[in-house]
């Protein structure tokens, strides 16, 4: 059952949630009210089974961005911080041209992906529906930002946690509609409650162009789309291609951590395990510069359950004790090298999310191990080795090209062309120096000389893992920089 909740435009500052009567079907929006307005908590009252979530009328959106506008004063973001955005859609052929505007914020998904990888539980599914999230819990990971196929939850850089709508709750308890509800001139966006059972089966109207498929959380937001939305349609921000942000500190944990496993794994003398001890309490203690809140670190084993990320801290933080209990006691470094291993694939298995599309293969898994293989065999004297993990690493990479440029959508071809156009110089670097690396590896080069090559080799690639992933989003704005760009 979906009920629609117009507002009376005559309250746009303060306006009662209204019943609607059922959405009408897709391409029409009515925004007549009807239905008798209440206050209180008790309007719109929620039957067994069902939960509240948007709805949005693509054909009634004129692009105002009055709805962002009021997300921003209504929760008091500051600049550059946005829970709400307005993109674009353009289609069809000079002079039939046609371009929609799409607003979205939270979808509070069914399967909210946020919630599932938060390795703090900062994230609710409230019983009303919504996805909330609890700063005091935050950490500042932003790995939820990764996680959400629509790139919904938002770092703020002065609370140095990430924030989110939540369908403006103190709002909703008055008796009140969202505060971007209320300011929409077109009554574009409503908010209605929906059957869960019934969504589940049939989420079909999640769906509009360019937005990620639905089927990946479940996103509840209803989309009515107008009946002339041409067959080909682009995103006005596909011209917007720009590198993400290299995480230095996220280089730095998942090289050094790696290169300290590599060096358990084939240690030969008690001087490469207090190498390898050094190398694991460097790695973490690095690790703690990419979180909002490394004061509150310690939440991040909170979910062991579901978080990859939460299993990736507590496997790299055991093999770290057990490699420095391994110095005095050389019998546990087998246990060491273990755990070590199983840091790395939680490490790498962290990134396979379908947010980021270039991540989201094994190949990330072949990657992050043969970076460890590539690394630390070569302080303990192991050529063939270290040589063979180079070499892997750079046709996984290669391979990583050719399964991205399968797919025309711009987060799959988009990160290979971010690496072979926008970084050129840089990937072919990296390739030059992995090839001499493996060279001077087999030839009996001075083993010094070869440590540089592959770890600048493997310095190269780690920060190109970074900055050329493309995320899944909604459309964005034509204008660089603008709320709906998302970047």
């Amino acid at each position: 059952m979906t009920t629609v909740v117009p507002v009376d435009l005559a309250e746009v500052s303060a306006v009662p949630v209204r019943l609607g009567a059922k959405p009408s079907a897709v391409g029409a929006h009515s925004a007549v009210p009807t239905g008798i307005s209440t206050r209180g908590p008790e309007l719109l009252p929620l039957e067994a089974g069902e939960q509240y979530r948007f709805g949005f009328s693509m054909n009634a959106c004129i692009g105002c961005h009055s709805c962002e506008v009021a997300c921003a004063e209504q929760n008091g973001l500051p600049a550059g911080t946005t829970w709400r955005r307005v993109g674009e859609i353009e289609g069809g052929a000079y002079p039939e041209t046609k371009r929609f505007h799409l607003s979205m914020s939270c979808n509070h998904c069914l399967e909210p992906a946020c919630l599932e990888g938060c390795p703090t539980n900062a994230y609710e599914k409230l019983a009303n529906g919504v996805v909330a999230h609890h700063a005091e819990d935050c950490i500042g990971c932003q790995y939820c930002t990764w996680n959400c196929p629509y790139s919904v939850p938002a770092f703020q850089p002065d609370r140095r946690i990430v924030t989110k709508c939540d369908l403006c709750q103190p709002r909703l308890a008055e008796g009140l509609a969202p505060a971007c509800v209320s300011a929409c001139p077109t009554h574009a966006i409503t908010i209605e409650r929906v059957d869960v059972a019934a969504w589940r089966a049939d989420h079909a109207e999640a769906d509009a162009p360019h937005l990620p498929s639905a089927d990946i959380t479940i996103s509840t937001t209803r989309i009515e789309l107008p009946a002339d939305v041409p067959l080909e349609t682009f995103s006005a921000s596909d011209w917007n291609l720009r590198p993400e942000h290299p995480h230095w500190p996220l280089v730095w944990l998942t090289l050094v951590s790696q290169f300290a496993v590599g060096v358990s794994a084939t240690v030969d003398g008690s001087g490469q395990r207090i190498m390898a001890a050094a190398l694991a309490m460097a790695a973490m203690a690095g690790a703690l510069l990419h979180l909002g809140r490394p004061a509150v670190a310690w939440k991040a084993f909170r979910n062991l359950r579901r978080s990859w990320l939460s299993r990736e801290v507590a496997l790299l933080s055991l093999y770290g004790g057990l490699a420095a209990a391994a110095v005095p006691l050389d019998a546990l470094r087998w246990p060491a090298a273990a755990a070590g291993c199983a840091g790395i694939y939680a490490s790498a298995r962290l990134y396979i999310v379908p947010g980021r599309p270039s991540w989201n293969s094994p190949l990330t898994v072949v990657r992050f191990g043969a970076t460890a293989v590539a690394l630390g065999p070569i302080v303990t004297g192991h050529r063939s080795i270290a040589a063979a993990g180079t070499a892997i690493a750079l046709i996984a990479t290669a391979l990583n090209w050719a399964r991205l440029m399968r797919t025309p959508q711009q987060p799959w071809w988009g990160a290979v062309r971010l690496e072979l156009r926008w970084f050129t110089t840089a990937t072919s670097v990296r390739f030059a120096l992995g090839v001499a690396g493996i060279v001077t590896l087999l030839a009996g080069a001075p083993l010094a000389l070869s440590l540089v090559l592959v770890a600048c080799c493997e310095l190269i690639g780690r920060w190109l893992f970074y900055v050329a992933v493309v995320p899944l989003n909604m459309p964005g704005a034509f204008w660089r920089g603008a709320a709906g760009t998302h970047r």
